[in-house]
């Protein structure tokens, strides 16, 4: 692993080592950019992940004590933890479950298709999905998303077939096992799902793609990325023209550290990202960085899901098989008359 002195200014950093920070740390890597990679958790593998819920959300999950102020609350009976952050090396891409859905082509005109919504700034996105479909291919491609690019769909556990069949009952068309980012056969180097059943756990038999095994050792082959795990930071700094110029953080033994950058990078998530941000206050930067607009912070969407338990006369072991075990998508188009 390379090795940079604190005040080596040639150096890009980048906060975070999930989906954003690590995947661009390789890629910044691969073209030649020496990066510092800043990551608030520790580093954990397959062999050290627990197929255990509750020990596991220990292990990856932001549970540091929080302060809040004013009169509203994402969450009112989790007031430290008002929503799943993980604080671990690879980020949110150790936990999720790794499906792998292309927008829809109307759901990046959300205002024209939906209207205004009261007290939220609402808007169409300013590209097409036309304008994303090549990222959305080389995605596809790095991350070995099954039925795309001749790799065939993960086998149905015991939920999906149950769901099949109650889909096939009623009518629907379109049921399968999904668009994931996990092994349905051995590829770049890692093997396929062994259907352990703990996808949100950390996948130990690393099927699952997480730029833990992926971006950030390949980044690190190259002899130009530092990874830091356990340093927290607490905020940018910039140089007399306004710009970013180093980062502070309190190391793994509790140390304030600074180091000095070319570039920073922040991809924390959407609740620590603009945290820092905010935090990042300076006389050319009063309300923080980035913020000239006033809207960091603001306009946060939750990622809500809604679940609905059966119980069956004989058993259906649904802990057995990938969390996501499958999706119906006759309803995913955009039709105002049902």
């Amino acid at each position: 692993m390379a090795k940079f002195d604190y005040n080596d200014d040639s150096v890009v950093v980048i906060v975070g080592s999930g989906a954003g920070g690590g995947t661009l740390a390789n890629e910044l890597c691969q073209k030649g950019v020496k990066v510092v990679v800043l990551e608030a958790g520790k580093r954990q593998s397959s062999a050290t992940f627990i197929n255990d819920e509750w020990k596991s959300f220990g292990q990856l999950a932001w549970t540091d004590k929080r302060t809040t102020s004013g009169n509203w609350r994402v969450a009112k009976d989790f007031p430290e933890l008002p929503a799943w952050v993980c604080k671990t090396v690879g980020g949110t891409t150790t936990h999720w479950a790794g499906a792998s859905l292309r927008f829809h082509d109307h759901e990046f005109k959300a205002r024209t298709t939906y209207g205004s919504v009261d007290q939220a700034n609402l808007l169409d996105w300013p590209i097409t999905l036309a304008d994303l479909e090549p990222y959305y291919a080389r995605a596809e491609n790095k991350m070995g998303v099954t039925r795309t690019n001749g790799i065939p769909g993960l086998p149905g556990n015991n939920n999906f077939k149950i769901m099949y069949d109650g889909a096939t009952k009623v009518g629907y068309k379109s049921c399968n096992t999904g668009h994931m980012a996990i092994n349905s056969r051995p590829r770049a180097g890692r093997g396929r799902c062994m259907q352990l059943g703990f996808c949100f756990q950390g996948c130990k038999s690393g099927a699952k793609w997480s730029t833990l095994y992926t971006e950030i050792p390949a980044g690190e082959a190259t002899g130009r990325l530092e990874l830091r795990p356990e340093s927290h930071v607490m905020r940018i700094e910039t140089n007399a023209a306004g710009k970013a110029s180093s980062v502070v953080y309190m190391d793994a033994a509790g140390k304030q550290q600074r180091q000095r950058a070319r570039v920073v990078c922040i991809a924390g998530n959407s609740i620590e990202t603009p945290r820092l941000l905010l935090l990042s206050e300076s006389s050319k930067h009063p309300d923080g960085l980035a913020n000239s607009s006033g809207q960091v912070g603001r306009n946060y969407m939750r990622h809500t899901t809604g679940s609905v338990f059966g119980v069956f006369k004989e058993p259906v072991h649904f802990y057995r098989g990938t969390v996501m075990a499958g999706i119906v998508t006759d309803e995913a188009g955009f039709n105002p008359k049902r």
